[in-house]
């Protein structure tokens, strides 16, 4: 029961904030008649007053309109004032003043990139607020000035940083069930940055959900090229969806009206229906969603499997009983128990893409794996399996530390069973201690996308390796 999480999110907008060029326009004074006003005014720019010196030049250039030293004047005024403003905080009025220096020299390059400047660092900043149309408004405004920049630098970092923000708005997106929007917004950001491997690897995501395996082996392998960090999950994620590709001609598919669901399953006779299999798996929905204040953004693949193309295609241990990883896959044999242990396991299972939908940042495993425990109708607690995870404690072959990654490389089946009773036993400790509406809260903080330990001392009020020593040291008394 291993789930995996995306690793990529909190590094798509890796924002880009453009310098003003300061003071960069000089003024000019010539001591011929009538120019009084603009000497006036220029005294008035060197003393910060840009607004008389402003009011001072647009009488003189209305005077004399062919007069390239007063116009240059009024146009170092501008964006004079426009760069104080910034320094202020006030954006909206620098745009303002540094398109009306614009209006006087369309081709500044000064003033062009000023300009860009200023409405790029809005829109990182708006993204930064979760603020997308604004952001993606000011990019556009951005956009239309871009092209006459002949700085490529300011060019490919507006771009970059644009690329960025949709990167981050199609992720949203898909959480809100909205594939199509989402699809649209990953390739507007490969056609604005084509390196972007973050929208290549959501694209690869939405395309394997799809079934289309070819396109999302595509997009893999496009991702694989530029992001090297994560070559071990592309390399595997790619085998994994040729496994699959070879597969898929066995599976039926079950359509779910309120498309909740997108449920394949191998054929058979014996065991939980299917019917009452997408049944079990709305009641979690329900119920889960009720518990964590959570829910799938979109339709959850569920596939069901013969054991051996079950470890074919997962490539995990013996004693996996199934996985997400953005797809919820069960062998066919554990569906074939007990109504309650099908519907234990079905909970299980849907926690973990609950968690993975909403959480996109990477969280220990034995957070995962607690959590999806304790959301099992038939949780319990029992003397036996306290008295083995204590032994492991004692014997030090278990702690926090090492249940940080996915437990698919743990080979044997009792220190998987170790792992995994350590993972329930703390989260059900911080339940009954604090109470469930604490470990809610949590969630909601990570949802946030705030840091994992950082969201749980703002909860809990203590830092998290302190609950887990105190913890840790009342089960070896």
């Amino acid at each position: 029961m291993i789930s995996y999480m995306s690793k990529w999110l909190r590094r798509a907008l890796d924002v880009v904030i453009v310098a003003l060029i300061v003071a960069a326009i000089p003024f000019a004074m010539r001591a011929y008649h009538p120019i009084e006003q603009n000497n006036k005014a220029v005294a008035a720019l060197e003393a910060k007053r840009y607004d008389e010196a402003i009011a001072l030049l647009s009488e003189a250039i209305q005077a004399k309109p062919d007069n390239e030293v007063i116009r240059r004047n009024l146009v170092a005024a501008y964006n004079s004032k426009a760069v104080a403003l910034e320094k202020e905080g006030r954006e909206r009025e620098a745009v303002a003043s540094y398109e009306k220096a614009l209006s006087l020299d369309p081709k500044n390059q000064t003033i062009l990139r000023n300009l860009v400047a200023t409405l790029n660092n809005l829109a990182v900043e708006r993204s930064s607020a979760r603020d997308f149309v604004h952001s993606q408004q000011l990019f556009e405004e951005a956009s239309k000035w871009l092209k006459q920049i002949e700085d490529e630098t300011v060019q490919r970092n507006v771009l970059k940083n644009y690329a960025g923000l949709l990167t981050v708005w199609g992720a949203e997106l898909m959480k809100r069930n909205q594939p199509d929007g989402a699809i649209q917004a990953f390739e507007q950001a490969l056609r604005l940055a084509p390196e972007n491997a973050a929208a290549n690897i959501y694209l690869g995501d939405l395309a394997y959900e799809a079934n289309d395996f070819e396109r999302a082996g595509r997009y893999y392998r496009e991702a694989l090229k530029l992001d090297r960090e994560n070559a071990e999950y592309l390399r595997s994620r790619i085998k994994m969806l040729e496994n699959e590709a070879r597969i898929e001609p066995k599976l039926k598919t079950y359509p779910d009206p309120q498309n909740e669901f997108r449920i394949q399953a191998v054929p058979y006779t014996s065991g939980i229906p299917v019917p009452t299999i997408r049944e079990m798996l709305r009641e979690a929905r329900r119920v889960i969603g009720q518990k964590l204040g959570i829910y799938p953004g979109r339709a959850v693949n569920v596939k069901i499997y013969e054991p051996e193309d079950f470890f074919k295609i997962s490539m995990l241990p013996e004693w996996a009983v199934g996985i997400y990883d953005g797809k919820m896959r069960l062998k066919l044999d554990d569906i074939q128990g007990a109504p309650t242990q099908v519907r234990d396991l079905l909970f299980h299972e849907y926690t973990h893409a609950v968690l993975a939908m909403n959480i996109k940042q990477k969280v220990p495993a034995w957070f995962h794996e607690g959590l999806a425990q304790l959301m099992e109708p038939q949780f319990a607690e029992s003397m036996r399996e306290q008295v083995q995870m204590r032994e492991a404690l004692m014997k030090k072959k278990l702690t926090f530390e090492t249940l940080q990654a996915s437990f698919k490389d743990i080979d044997s089946k009792r220190d998987a069973e170790d792992a995994y009773l350590m993972s329930k036993y703390f989260l059900s400790y911080l339940n009954r201690r604090y109470g469930a509406e604490k470990l809610r809260e949590w969630i909601q903080h990570l949802a946030n996308e705030e840091a994992f330990p950082d969201a749980f001392q703002k909860v809990y009020g203590e830092p998290l390796k302190d609950v887990q020593h105190e913890w840790i040291q009342a089960q070896l008394r």
